[in-house]
């Protein structure tokens, strides 16, 4: 069975566990969890002595080198934490690594940590499901997201407009550590300028880009038949430095989501449909009304002209781009 974020804290809290697999897109609550068991288990001052890294690079596991170390006994701590990182395992590894989770000595503690792993091999699955504890790390839902940046922030006696929190979120794609990150800037700015109230100028001032908010604006310019607004848009995204090559990408992205958007027309359908947040796919079937099918076929097809000419060399990139908004405007 695989635990949530929220279960394998207690989880650490409460149970001597011996065995851990942790892996999924969100390593800042995977380093929490790592930190939490260091801080059961380490004793103090022998935090190096009684821990080890073992990172393969994502090449395959040595487990000689796991077992070796799992043999180990700790000098003054609990236990001895092996963690093992950025691993693959074979056939061969795997049936190792079973024989290894039946021998784990009480006073060792197996840790394996990695961003993906692949449940097609059951066997080892169920090994560490059915001797340790398995959690699938995932990104927060957008509820969860927004009541952590509003607790945040209300800890210090701050209030933020949801605009403001939603742009975060879109910002840093829902990564935690990012999240986290310009949180705590916003809080020391407002610390030092006695501002009590977060609003989008001050997470434009003080956070990255939004640069996903901003391709919505360049295709709501587009869907009016605004040309010359959509040209500002993506001229100001240039001059902050962003790529031409990823904004020509999540150009022709979004129209891929728009045609699925106007095909599909309920947010949570969509929402699993393109692994997109579900006030991303509320936004698009909003956007998408403002297009008819034919017309989002014809950007489609546009989409695809654009790449075809610029991998043959007879285009430049940001002229296609600007040559694409307009046709796409005139469509």
């Amino acid at each position: 069975m695989i635990i949530t974020t929220d279960q394998l804290g207690k989880r650490i809290k409460s149970e001597e566990d011996r065995l851990f697999l942790l892996y999924g897109q969100e390593d800042f609550f995977i380093d929490l969890a790592v930190n939490s068991i260091k801080r059961k288990y380490l004793a103090k001052g022998f935090e190096t002595m009684d821990y080890i890294k073992l990172d393969f690079g994502g090449k395959k596991v040595d487990t000689e080198a796991i077992a070796s170390n799992a043999e180990l006994v700790p000098w003054a701590s609990g236990k001895r934490i092996v963690e093992v990182v950025n691993f693959d395992v074979d056939r061969d590894g795997a049936d190792n690594l079973i024989k290894i989770f039946d021998n784990i000595p009480d006073t060792t503690l197996l840790l394996f940590k990695n961003e993906t792993f692949d449940k097609r091999k059951k066997k080892l699955f169920e090994a560490f499901d059915k001797k340790g504890v398995v959690c699938e790390v995932a990104h927060l839902s957008e509820d969860r997201l927004m009541q952590f940046i509003t607790k945040k922030f209300k800890d210090n006696e701050i209030g933020i407009e949801y605009e403001a929190a939603q742009s975060i979120i879109s910002r840093y794609d829902s990564s935690m550590r990012m999240i986290d990150s310009a949180v705590k800037r916003i809080n020391i700015y407002a610390d030092a300028t006695g501002i009590k109230n977060i609003d989008m100028s001050v997470v434009d001032e003080l956070c990255e880009p939004d640069v996903y908010g901003d391709i919505f604006k360049i295709m709501d310019a587009v869907a009016a038949k605004n040309a010359a607004e959509a040209l500002v848009l993506l001229d100001n995204l240039i001059k902050m430095k962003e790529p031409v090559t990823k904004i020509r990408f999540m150009i022709a992205r979004r129209v891929r989501e728009l045609i699925c958007a106007k095909e599909i027309r309920n947010k949570n359908q969509l929402a699993a449909r393109i692994g997109a947040r579900g006030f991303v796919a509320d936004k698009l079937i909003k956007q998408a009304s403002c297009f008819k099918m034919p017309r989002l076929i014809k950007l489609y097809e546009l989409c695809y002209r654009m790449d075809y000419d610029i991998k043959h060399g007879t285009a430049e990139e940001r002229e296609s781009l600007e040559a694409f908004i307009v046709l796409a405007s005139q469509a």
